[in-house]
């Protein structure tokens, strides 16, 4: 479902069905339920108890809040990247070179892109907890980044670009 979301194929403002999601991902209704409620808890699903589940809106204040956070975790991975996996670096420097331009025209496709090459970087340590934080975080400032009020630090998207 996250997945569904930060590519498109959810919509912002999209009412979510369980039972339509429970068909549409071949699970039962359990799983659904835990994603939304996590969904929820990371900004990205409003729920209203009887009333509608729904994708959230784009919220520039919404984005705004988290590329701090994600940008301290980014920057401990990147310091430390050496210590990863060679496949994951291989594969974060292969998905940088692809956004490069894009960030330098200030692409927001592309500063999503480079969210995800940093999370290839992630994905080479063999720690769960920070994994699952980074998705988390990252997931929402990929979500709300292409908000009309969202802003985006370019020269900070650009200086972590260059030590990928």
């Amino acid at each position: 479902m996250l997945e569904a979301i930060e590519n498109g194929a959810l919509k912002a403002g999209e009412r979510l069905n369980n039972e339509e999601l429970t068909n549409w991902l071949g699970v039962s209704r359990t799983p659904v339920r835990e994603a939304i409620a996590r969904l929820d808890s990371e900004g990205l699903v409003e729920m209203v108890a009887n009333r509608y589940t729904r994708v959230d809106s784009l919220s520039g204040p919404a984005h705004d809040q988290a590329p701090m956070l994600l940008a301290a975790l980014h920057a401990w991975v990147i310091d430390h990247a050496g210590e990863a996996t060679a496949d994951a670096r291989k594969t974060a420097a292969a998905a940088a070179s692809k956004v490069t331009a894009g960030i330098g025209v200030h692409d927001v496709d592309a500063y999503r892109g480079l969210q995800e090459a940093v999370a290839a970087l992630v994905a080479g340590f063999d720690n769960p907890l920070y994994t699952a934080t980074e998705a988390a975080v990252r997931g929402r400032v990929k979500f709300h980044a292409p908000a009309p009020d969202a802003n985006i630090d370019w020269a900070a998207t650009a200086g972590a670009l260059a030590k990928i």
